[in-house]
């Protein structure tokens, strides 16, 4: 099968920071032909296929990489995906919070055949656009975030941006500051050893991947909760993956039969009324939290990682293509 994969920010030096970018593409050209393009001012597609035909590719899927839907307003109001372009279109939706209206204008307007979406409004998504959604869930690297064998220095840790509410429109969280205020009670409590990290402020983050995975191999526990319009981050799967508690607020419904409180985490309520109960019921039945841990590891690292993302993405290519 041959894609043309339209995604800005794969291998740059955006993605050596975030390599969320990367991960997809990589794994999808090991069992697919890729043809990856990186500009992103182009205002017809056809131009594209054009330049990708002069090089001897033809696609038989043409897909919009999530570093796509991370752009600016401006190119989803200029784009024109139409020509009578019979190669199927599928999209990966992501950064809903950013754009809303204007992405999916440009779904609708331009006719996609499909979009993978992290965030999970999926049947909202559908009927504002007449074009099909589905949950396509972020995924980890097993060969970063694995069990390192290493000593627990911590009983939990958290690292990542706070999502402060106002720093986003409203309704693009279920609750207020969930991280400043979960990060605030771990941090009162003086009988645990913590790592908590949380901030806004990118220069106080951990730059190092290796280093980010070292720090959840040492914790007992690692904090997640969904980034804004509930989307489940990539966080919630290196966690699992690297023999940690994956211990997280609510559970999105869409995504339940992925999350299961009790089997492969542990879930607290988005008002953090049972947080510290939970969170020293973890502590005090830690047997028990580690058959949990142990399951989560095998699940994760067969069912969440990136090969396994790009293999159900080529499944719907095929679907699509047989359909056609």
């Amino acid at each position: 099968m041959k894609v043309l994969y339209i995604d800005p920010y794969v291998h740059t030096s955006y993605s050596r920071m975030y390599k969320h970018y990367d991960y997809l593409y990589d794994e999808l050209r090991k069992i697919c032909k890729c043809y990856l393009y990186k500009k992103k001012d182009f205002k017809k597609l056809k131009k594209v296929l054009e330049e990708c035909s002069n090089k001897g590719f033809y696609p038989d899927i043409i897909f919009f990489g999530m570093g796509w839907f991370n752009l600016d307003e401006e190119n989803f109001s200029k784009l024109d995906l139409t020509n009578n372009i019979s190669v199927p279109i599928v999209g990966y939706f992501y950064k809903a919070q950013n754009f809303l209206v204007q992405k999916l204008n440009f779904i609708k307007a331009n006719n996609f055949d499909l979009m993978m979406s992290a965030p999970p409004k999926c049947k909202e998504y559908e009927i504002t656009t007449g074009i099909p959604f589905k949950l396509f869930p972020h995924a980890a690297d097993p060969n970063t975030f694995y069990d390192r064998k290493i000593k627990k220095q911590f009983d939990v840790g958290f690292s990542g941006a706070l999502h402060d509410n106002k720093l986003y429109v409203e309704g693009s969280f279920k609750t207020f500051n969930i991280r400043r205020r979960a990060q605030k009670l771990l941090a009162e409590q003086k009988n645990i050893k913590s790592f908590l990290n949380g901030s806004d402020n990118i220069s106080e983050r951990i730059n190092s991947y290796h280093e980010y995975a070292k720090k959840i191999n040492q914790s007992k526990i690692w904090l997640a909760t969904p980034a804004p319009q509930e989307e489940i981050v990539s966080r919630y799967f290196e966690i699992g993956m690297s023999g940690t508690l994956l211990f997280c607020s609510e559970i999105p419904f869409e995504y339940r039969s992925i999350l299961q409180n009790k089997k492969n985490c542990i879930e607290f309520k988005n008002d953090l009324s049972d947080f510290l109960d939970k969170f020293y019921y973890c502590l005090n039945n830690w047997l028990e939290c580690q058959e949990i841990i142990k399951n989560t590891y095998s699940e994760f690292h067969s069912d969440h990682s990136w090969f396994a993302r790009a293999k159900s993405l080529k499944n719907e290519f095929e679907k699509l293509l047989r359909n056609k």
